[in-house]
C-alpha cells in the first residue's frame, strides 16, 4: 500500500516524511514577516518542514515567511498555509 502524498512547491513529498516537523511546527508560535537577515554573513533560512529556501527577496515565495521568535525558526508560506492554518 503506498503512503500519503503531499504536494510541496510543486514538488511530491511522503507525508509521513513531513508529520514530525508539522507536529512541532504545531507547538510554536509563528509571525508573518519580511524575511531579514540577522548578521552581515547570514543570507538565509530554510523551512523547517520542506527546507525551502527563505531569503531576502521581493518574490514573496522566497522573502516572506513565518518566523518563531523563540527559537528563531522559519516556516514558508506554502507549508505554513497547508499544514498549519487549516489544522491538518
Amino acid at each position: 500500500m503506498k503512503g500519503s502524498v503531499v504536494l510541496i512547491h510543486g514538488d511530491e513529498w511522503m507525508r509521513a516524511d513531513v508529520d514530525e516537523p508539522i507536529e512541532w511546527a504545531k507547538t510554536k508560535t509563528w509571525v508573518k514577516e519580511q524575511w531579514s537577515a540577522d548578521s552581515p554573513t547570514w543570507d538565509h533560512d530554510h523551512c523547517q518542514i520542506c527546507w525551502w529556501k527563505l531569503f531576502s527577496s521581493e518574490n514573496e515565495e522566497h522573502g516572506v515567511g513565518y518566523h518563531n521568535l523563540e527559537n528563531d525558526n522559519w516556516l514558508c508560506t506554502e507549508c505554513y498555509v497547508q499544514f498549519l492554518s487549516i489544522g491538518t
